[in-house]
Order: structure tokens, then C-alpha cells, then sequence
């Protein structure tokens, strides 16, 4: 996931908006067509997504907040994105991000 001559993005916190309706939209879609086909009206079938995507964005936020932090964030600038006081995310990020190492580029 690291760019290093990606432009940086500005801290703006969490936005609720058009874009992410879609993205959230897409996604849940996505993963009840590929498990429940034709379950869409189905309440335990978006549940169901929406559990999986929770789950999956638990599981990768450590990595991509170690790589913010190799990549020059700080730990005000990450908090703010993620809509979260700094002292929660040091305290639940620092260790991973202290032994995390980013994968190697091969290409």
C-alpha cells in the first residue's frame, strides 16, 4: 500500500456522503450475489454483508495504519481521518505499527 510519491491525503475525518452510500451499496451487492444470489430484499442477507465487511475492515485497519504511519502521518492526522480521539488510536495502533513491516515490492 505504500505510494511514496503518491500526493498525501488531507485529514478531514469520516464523511457520510453520495460516494460511500455507493461504495457501501456496491459491496453489500456484491457479497449477496456472490453468497445468497437473488437474497437481496432479504434483511439477514445485508446483515450478513454488512457483519463481513465490518469484519474485514477490523482485520486490515491495523497494516493500513502502520503504513500511514510509515508513510509520514501522524497520530493526529490518522485520528482524524478515522473520526477517533488520537489517544484511542495510538493506544490501539502503536504496537503494530512499531512491528509492522510493509510488504515486499517485487515488481
Amino acid at each position: 500500500m505504500s505510494a511514496t510519491n503518491a500526493p498525501r491525503w488531507r485529514p478531514s475525518g469520516p464523511i457520510a456522503d453520495d460516494d460511500s452510500e455507493t461504495a457501501l451499496g456496491a459491496a453489500i451487492d456484491e457479497l449477496i450475489r456472490a453468497r445468497a444470489p437473488g437474497c437481496h430484499a432479504d434483511a439477514g442477507a445485508v446483515l450478513d454483508a454488512l457483519a463481513s465487511l465490518s469484519a474485514e475492515i477490523a482485520a486490515v485497519l491495523p497494516d493500513v495504519v502502520a503504513d500511514a504511519r510509515d508513510q509520514g502521518y501522524t497520530w493526529q492526522e490518522i485520528a482524524a481521518l478515522l473520526g477517533r480521539p488520537k489517544r484511542a488510536v495510538k493506544r490501539g495502533y502503536a504496537a503494530h505499527a512499531k512491528r509492522w513491516r510493509p510488504p515486499l515490492d517485487l515488481d
